[in-house]
């Protein structure tokens, strides 16, 4: 495969595609990020940080976003392990407001999601060792950094009791939460 290809569009300014992958008796070389390509799809995304996570088998992180000056365009890979990863539309006025999307990311498999501004994202550690890479469109805040409760969610998680942090047992419910995205 020799460029990015646009799989499908889950919901507004959500898009899930396929990354340039290239496999020789070496191991692989995949391509994250190339901006002309990016541009060239229409995504308009300039990250401006990058970080990674590794989880244990079971691990929950989420729901999580920036708000206001801080709201993002996220751009997330799986690089080791298996994660089902969740996002969930937080624009009260949108037509799919918590009516969750989600996606088995596999590192075995090049696929990318890309996220707008207004979504909740999270995922659950299908595997120890799950490794995730992120990219931001505009550097941490911590004052607009925000999340809701994983289990408030309109979404049929198939664990009842994940391995969370105590940050992320404690967001509000989504009905209790006010957004306001930029």
């Amino acid at each position: 495969m020799t460029s990015f290809v646009l799989l499908h569009e889950p919901m507004d300014g959500c898009y899930v595609f396929q990354t340039p992958c290239f496999d020789d008796r070496r191991g692989s070389f995949t391509k994250l990020f190339h901006v002309s390509a990016y541009d060239q799809m229409g995504f308009d995304f300039q990250p401006m940080e990058t970080f990674y996570t590794i989880s244990h088998e079971n691990v929950l992180r989420g729901m999580h976003f920036q708000t206001q000056e801080a709201a993002h365009k996220k751009l997330v890979t799986c690089i080791s392990g298996r994660v089902l990863d969740v996002v969930v539309d937080l624009r009260k006025d949108s037509p799919t407001f918590n009516l969750p999307f989600s996606i088995v990311l596999d590192a075995g498999k090049p696929i990318s999601l890309l996220i707008g501004k207004g979504y909740a994202h999270g995922f659950l550690s299908l595997t120890d060792h799950s490794v995730m890479n992120y990219m931001t469109s505009t550097v941490h805040d911590q004052k607009n950094d925000k999340g809701i409760l994983w289990s408030s969610i309109a979404y049929d998680w198939p664990i009842d009791n994940p391995i969370l942090s105590s940050r992320d047992s404690s967001h509000p419910h989504i009905g209790d939460s006010l957004c306001e995205f930029s």
